[in-house]
């Protein structure tokens, strides 16, 4: 109980460190003075002069804006407000950074010091936003209310769902309060139906607008680009040109021939690999697509699809996808799927799925899932490795560093997960031996047993699977379920000689690594071993152990032995 108090304090303590911090990020002082320079370069001054990291989306945010601002020994958050007064762009501090969105921004300053971060690090819409239909003095319960959306987490893939989360409930919200008051105007005119539905739809847009601009703002805003290099010339993403269309036949032979990678273009079609700048609609490829930078929407390609930077959508390829960076959706392969950054969405592949940082979502395969980053969903595939898993694999082969779920497999094997040897004896076979490898929740066990002597020998293999919960702090239940097949008196026994076994296990730990176990256990066998009396079944079951015996035939009529029997085990686990 000390222990989870300790815990509670350091969690408390954490928490208030990271609040305090990102109050900071608002709170530090500045002095700046600049005059008619582009915004691009203000944020530049900036973040050199006060390491202060922005985040944006281009298609918001109109950086060749100009702008002037002198403050002396400001806050930061004051000096914000300042420079933003003269353009549509509201702030917020998210984790360590300022995120930029379009909105409608003060008119003044305020006189009492501007706190615009709440104590956690959560991106709020700037203020609730009343949707009033139309003045009604008759009924003033027509207007619909929309609260602000909410994100708390600083890490790009856990905000946007966290984001979704927030804008579903509140659309949630949002019809229930209007099929509430629509009934409580039942009575009423149909004008005051109509003005309330109204006041739905308005309010509806602005929560959709509000969930983009958030959205666009965390989740797919570039990194800082240097505007200008030495010799003043302009950076590549001043260069990109918007296209509504583009058509190439074979790169360079298209619309922009050898500029090609100079535009962003809404739609894009490629005879032959075709070659872009950015896509931010539509693309299809008869064979390929190639994109320089990033891809915003679908792309479509027989063969393959090819991405610079992030893909905000989804890539579906004949024969392989491939994006440098993250993937917000999913990529669909015939053959190939790779993601070179995080994946919120799913990689669904014929043959191999590869990615390399966080994946919130499923990777699907018909022959291997590799992962080397967390896994917050699941793997299903022939053989599936991850570095962490917060979920599931299902696979005939699991392989994993850590993980905090259940792998369902044929083998299962977690470097940080669950292994264990158990030697033991039991009523049938006197040598046994048990190797279970997985998670403590579900584990897979392989089994050998034999015993020897100088008118006869079996020995047996088996597979089954099971669980142990922690009782204590040294003493476990396991419960395991077994089929084994008995060899008698031959190398391999080609008839019908199976066993089956549920195990209840009472296990003490006499150390970290050693503990003993002792239990009961509950078995049957389907036999048509003939022995040497010429009588049908295995004669190795004690006969005072069998509850019930029966004999029955088969399709082909012939004989099958069928005992049940309670039976013990005891040995040692390692």
């Amino acid at each position: 109980m000390k222990h989870i108090k300790k815990l509670h304090l350091v969690v408390l303590c954490l928490l208030f460190s990271l609040q305090f911090c990102q109050a900071q990020i608002l709170n530090q002082k500045v002095s700046m003075n600049f005059h008619n320079i582009t915004l691009n370069e203000a944020i530049k001054k900036i973040k050199s002069t006060y390491a202060v990291n922005f985040s944006f989306s281009p298609d918001q945010i109109d950086v060749n804006q100009k702008v002037s601002l002198n403050v002396k020994n400001a806050t930061l958050d004051q000096a914000l407000h300042q420079l933003f007064i003269p353009t549509p762009i509201t702030y917020r501090a998210v984790g360590n950074q300022i995120v930029l969105k379009k909105g409608k921004a003060p008119s003044s300053l305020p006189t009492s010091g501007v706190k615009s971060i709440s104590p956690k690090p959560v991106v709020k819409s700037d203020t609730t936003k009343k949707i009033t239909a139309v003045k009604d003095t008759s009924n003033k319960d027509l207007s619909l209310q929309v609260k602000p959306l909410e994100v708390h987490a600083t890490d790009s893939a856990q905000a946007i769902r966290e984001l979704d989360l927030s804008y579903n409930k509140e659309m949630t919200e949002l019809n229930t309060t209007y099929l509430h008051k629509k009934d409580s105007v039942s009575a009423a005119s149909f004008s005051n139906k109509m003005k309330l539905k109204q006041s739905l739809k308005k309010a509806k847009y602005a929560l959709a607008a509000e969930y983009k601009q958030i959205k666009d703002s965390i989740m797919y805003s570039k990194k800082f680009k240097t505007p200008a290099d030495s010799n003043g010339l302009k950076t590549d993403a001043d260069q990109m040109l918007h296209d509504n269309f583009q058509f190439t036949g074979v790169y360079p032979l298209g619309t922009h021939m050898e500029t090609s990678g100079l535009y962003r273009n809404d739609i894009s079609l490629n005879l032959l690999p075709g070659y872009n700048g950015a896509v931010s609609g539509f693309e299809f490829g008869c064979v390929g697509n190639i994109v320089r930078k990033e891809v915003q929407g679908c792309q479509i390609a027989g063969v393959t699809n090819i991405v610079g930077e992030y893909t905000r959508g989804a890539q579906v390829a004949g024969v392989v996808n491939v994006c440098s960076q993250e993937v917000i959706g999913s990529q669909v392969a015939g053959v190939v799927n790779v993601a070179g950054g995080s994946i919120s969405g799913g990689q669904i592949a014929g043959a191999v799925n590869i990615g390399t940082e966080q994946l919130d979502g499923v990777q699907i395969a018909g022959g291997v899932n590799q992962h080397n980053g967390t896994i917050n969903g699941g793997q299903i595939g022939f053989i599936n490795h991850a570095r962490k898993i917060n979920g599931f694999q299902f696979g005939l082969i699991n392989v994993s560093d850590t993980i905090n779920g259940i792998p369902v497999g044929l083998v299962s094997i977690s470097k940080n997960g669950y292994g264990r040897i158990e030697t033991y004896y039991s009523e049938t076979t006197q040598a046994n031996m048990l190797i279970k490898t997985g998670v403590k929740g579900f584990y897979n066990i392989f089994q050998f047993g034999g015993n020897f002597t100088p008118d006869n020998y079996r020995w047996t293999f088996g597979y089954g699977f099971g669980s142990t919960i922690q009782m204590s702090k040294r003493s476990t239940i396991s419960f395991d379920v077994l089929a084994m097949h008995i060899n008698e008196n031959e190398a391999f026994t080609d008839k019908l000689n199976e066993q089956g076994q549920l195990r209840i296990m009472l296990g003490l730990n006499l150390s970290k690594r050693v503990s003993l176990f002792a239990g009961p256990t509950f078995n049957t066998m389907f036999s048509q071993y003939q022995n040497a009396d010429a009588t049908i079944g295995s004669q190795m079951i004690p006969e005072k152990s069998i509850v019930y015996k029966q004999t029955f035939k088969d399709n082909s009529g012939k004989d099958i032995y069928n005992p049940y029997w309670i039976g013990f085990n005891a040995g040692i686990r390692f």
